[in-house]
């Protein structure tokens, strides 16, 4: 008999151990999947920044006014982008910008990342100092 209570003994300290390890883990992997969701949406509004550039850039070299084609940029990139518009003789390059911050509160406040995207892109022909073929 006491070889079982030797044994339950055991038993009855080990309670309440996987408790004590989930306490100590969770807020582990909460902080990781916090980090994958933000560089996840970073990725995301990097592909918009792209995108938004890729865009303006497309509609200066086919003529379009500059003021279109930056709105048109930001349509893409979001409200928040920063559009630049820059002529090179014969190509244009457009570069977007966009600052993103975390929530206010928290652990990562005041932390911010700076994206940037640009785009190249020729003039048409027709558009350029000869008129074209």
């Amino acid at each position: 008999m006491t070889a079982s209570r030797a044994r339950s003994s055991r038993w009855l300290d080990d309670r309440g151990s996987a408790t004590a390890e989930t306490a100590v883990v969770l807020p582990v992997v909460v902080v990781l999947v916090i980090l994958l969701a933000m560089v996840g949406l970073g990725a995301l509004e990097q592909v918009r920044l792209e995108s938004g550039a890729r865009a303006a850039a497309r509609e200066l070299a086919r003529g379009e006014p500059e003021g279109e084609a930056v709105a048109s940029g930001r349509r893409t990139a979001g409200p928040a982008a920063s559009i630049g518009v820059r002529r090179d003789g014969d190509w244009v390059r457009v570069e977007a910008t966009r600052t993103l911050r975390p929530l206010p509160g928290g652990m990562l406040a005041g932390v911010s990342v700076t994206l940037r995207a640009d785009a190249v892109a020729r003039l048409e022909p027709q558009l350029l100092d000869g008129g074209g073929p």
